[in-house]
C-alpha cells in the first residue's frame, strides 16, 4: 500500500511538472508575440511621426511661395525665402525643435540648376531608427520669375 501511494504521488508530481513546463513555454511564446506587436506598432508610430514632420516642413509659411503677398501656393518653395529662413530657424532653434524634433530637412534643386540647402538639422548620437521621406516640390525664383523642380528630403531620427 505504501509503494502504491508513493508511485501515485510521483505520478502527480511528474504531471504537475510537465503542466508547469507547458505553461512556461506558453508564456514565453505569448511574450514574444506581444513583443513583436509592440515593435511593429513602434515602427508604425515612427513612420507616422516622420510623415507628420515632413508635412510640417512642406507647409512652413517661412518657405512657401506667395502670390500678391496674401495667398500661399501649395507645393511651392520660394528660393528667396530659403536664405532668410535658415537664419530664422537657427535663431529660434527651441521653437523649431518642437516642430521637427531630431531630424534633418534638406532641399535639393534638380532643375534648372543643381543646388542644396540645409533648412533644419538636429542630430542625436543615440537613435534606433531612421526614416527618410522625399517630397517633390516646385521651386520659384522670384528674381528671374521662373519655376524649377526640387526634392525636399526629411530624415527623421527616433530613439
Amino acid at each position: 500500500m505504501k509503494k502504491k501511494s508513493q508511485i501515485q504521488m510521483a505520478e502527480t508530481i511528474a504531471v504537475l511538472f510537465v503542466f508547469f513546463i507547458l505553461i512556461a513555454v506558453g508564456f514565453m511564446f505569448y511574450g514574444r508575440v506581444i513583443l513583436g506587436n509592440v515593435q511593429s506598432q513602434k515602427d508604425e508610430f515612427v513612420q507616422l511621426q516622420s510623415i507628420s514632420i515632413a508635412q510640417r516642413a512642406m507647409f512652413l509659411p517661412e518657405l512657401q511661395c506667395s502670390e500678391d503677398i496674401v495667398e500661399e501656393i501649395t507645393g511651392c518653395i520660394d528660393l528667396f525665402k530659403i536664405e532668410a529662413s535658415q537664419d530664422i530657424i537657427a535663431q529660434n532653434s527651441r521653437y523649431y525643435y518642437d516642430l521637427f524634433e531630431f531630424s534633418n530637412i534638406t532641399l535639393k534643386q534638380i532643375y534648372p540648376n543643381e543646388n542644396n540647402w540645409v533648412i533644419y538639422e538636429r542630430k542625436t548620437d543615440t537613435f534606433e531608427s531612421k526614416f527618410i521621406t522625399n517630397i517633390p516640390v516646385s521651386l520659384y525664383d522670384p528674381v528671374a520669375r521662373r519655376y524649377g523642380f526640387g526634392v525636399l528630403t526629411v530624415e527623421t531620427l527616433s530613439k
